[in-house]
């Protein structure tokens, strides 16, 4: 026989754990208050006992007291934690009916006609605690009802009783049409809450799967922003070395006019704000545009790094040497006067002469050399870099003019002192 939706929707809806435990929970109720419903119909047949035959009325209700108490017992366990064990206290809540009409038809033969029509109450008490499919409902009714019709033909084969019987299948009837309505009930009731749960269940689950996408947009967005901040970072470390590659001349590496006008005006406002001096050196390879013409520009570049090597080597930690364009370049001396200008200039040119680049057309030395012109810079000047500059650039052409080689410096109180540099002090 094929099963109804109702039994296929209750059993789809059974494979459900939070289903499952709905129907724990109902089924544990239903335990609950048969006990409860059994305990109290065996304590009524032991009042009766009583009441009518104290003599085996109290000997029946020393045998059905413990039955009783037992019954209670379980309504309690099964109130408590017998949600795991309900199916075995439902099978004992069952027998208590029967054990009790069993005892009294037994013990109490002046009762036997209402004893006997309460053996209709077995089909209920098989019944109650069996989950709501119809199929096992049907099937623990039948069994029932199979018991009862045992008694009864046995009473009437037995004892010849025509009456009783009779009572009993009309009790057995009325059992059983009150056990199928009230499961057929139960399992209408338990379809609409099926319905209602699987709903409640398709909610939650798209509820989850809503907060899964929401997670997976919280990490998605978190990692974004990681990106976000490290490629930042990049991105300020890129600036810096932007701004650091912009200040710097790409062929000899020391520093553009870019640099050159940030720290000059810089070394200047310090000069007017706290005083003190410093040294402008302005320096000039010798007929370098020979060397481009007869060795090629390729040599040319490899003397300018060469000197910017040497600049960089010789200067004093603090000074700033730029290239001031094309072959010229410019160094910041810091903390040096008039007084000390000589010293200082002699040292680059000497250096610059020491390294010995191969130059053929720069007679009578052959190799590279420079020319260079300085100018102090103190408060009396400080305000007019770019007259410094010019002093620099004039004792520089002066130096060019009157041989190369040497160093022309631009004294305030004099028009020009010379500081020649002969070629054996200019090889030591």
């Amino acid at each position: 026989m094929p099963k109804s939706a109702t039994e296929k929707s209750a059993a789809s809806a059974r494979k459900d754990r939070r289903l499952r435990a709905v129907y724990r929970r109902a089924l544990q109720n239903s335990v609950y208050y048969w006990a409860i419903a059994a305990s109290v119909g065996a304590s009524i047949s032991l009042v009766i006992g009583v009441c009518f035959d104290p003599p085996v009325g109290f000997f029946v209700a020393g045998l059905l007291l413990p039955l009783v108490a037992a019954g209670l017992i379980v309504a309690r366990e099964v109130r408590r934690r017998g949600r795991r064990h309900v199916i075995p206290f439902g099978i004992f809540v069952g027998l208590i009916p029967v054990i009790t009409v069993v005892i009294s038809i037994a013990l109490m033969p002046q009762f036997e006609s209402i004893s006997l029509g309460c053996l209709g109450l077995i089909p209920i008490s098989f019944a109650v605690f069996i989950p709501l499919e119809r199929r096992p409902h049907l099937i623990w009714v039948g069994l029932a009802n199979l018991v009862l019709v045992s008694v009864v033909f046995g009473k009437l084969i037995l004892v010849g009783d025509r009456d009783h019987p009779i009572a009993m299948l009309v009790a057995m009837a009325v059992a059983t049409g009150a056990s199928l309505t009230a499961n057929e009930v139960q399992l209408r009731r338990r379809r609409q809450m099926d319905g209602q749960l699987m709903a409640v269940r398709g909610l939650y689950g798209r509820m989850k799967e809503h907060e899964i996408d929401l997670r997976r947009q919280d990490e998605f967005l978190f990692m974004q922003q990681d990106t976000l901040v490290v490629q930042q970072a990049e991105l300020l470390r890129l600036n810096e070395e932007l701004e650091t590659i912009a200040r710097l001349d790409a062929l000899t590496g020391l520093g553009n006019r870019l640099r050159l006008n940030e720290d000059l005006a810089q070394l200047a406002a310090r000069v007017e704000r706290h005083g003190g001096t410093a040294g402008l050196l302005l320096l000039d390879l010798d007929r370098f545009k020979r060397l481009n013409d007869s060795a090629g520009h390729l040599a040319g570049d490899a003397a300018l790094r060469g000197v910017a090597d040497v600049l960089r080597k010789t200067s004093r930690l603090g000074d700033g040497v730029y290239r001031y364009g094309g072959e010229e370049f410019l160094i910041l001396l810091h903390d040096c006067d008039e007084s000390a200008l000589p010293a200082a200039g002699q040292r680059y040119i000497t250096a610059i002469e020491a390294a010995g680049m191969v130059h053929p057309d720069n007679p009578p030395y052959g190799v590279v050399t420079a020319s260079a012109g300085a100018a102090e810079l103190s408060q009396a000047n400080c305000t007019d870099v770019d007259a410094a500059l010019h002093d620099a650039d004039e004792s520089l052409y002066l130096a060019k003019a009157r041989g190369r080689n040497r160093l022309e410096i631009h004294v305030r109180h004099s028009p020009v002192d010379i500081y020649t540099i002969g070629r054996e002090r200019a090889a030591s």
